[in-house]
């Protein structure tokens, strides 16, 4: 599961009496904040939410497991998305019959679809 990195302001001097008395007990504030998220998002989150949330986790270290030739060469980029019509075009282009007519001729048949009118 991917993780965020949360900011919050607070006091400087609180702050530093805080970790003076958790490093007494040998505590550290991220791991109570940790802690306290946990037990926050357990008792806010419905149980099928929290149950939607893992079951995707779960999904994303398979997928990035499996080998995909779509897959792009850095995993933190994304391809970029298409449009409809990018799509469509896409698809007309790999179901393109060898006896298709010219480039113009389809050209001018695609930038028409979808726009009929009829009375």
């Amino acid at each position: 599961m991917s993780m965020t990195e949360l900011k919050v302001s607070f006091p400087t001097e609180k702050l530093d009496a805080l970790r003076f008395f958790m490093d007494k007990k040998q505590q550290t504030i991220e791991q109570e904040l940790r802690d306290y998220l946990d037990k926050t998002y357990e008792k806010t989150v419905p149980a099928q939410v929290r149950e939607y949330v893992e079951s995707r986790s779960e999904q994303v270290p398979a997928q990035q497991r499996a080998p995909d030739a779509e897959q792009p060469s850095s995993p933190r980029e994304r391809p970029a998305r298409q449009t409809r019509r990018q799509r469509e075009q896409a698809a007309a282009g790999q179901s393109a019959a060898p006896d298709a007519p010219p480039e113009s001729e389809c050209s001018a048949e695609q930038e028409n679809q979808g726009m009929t009118m009829s009375m």
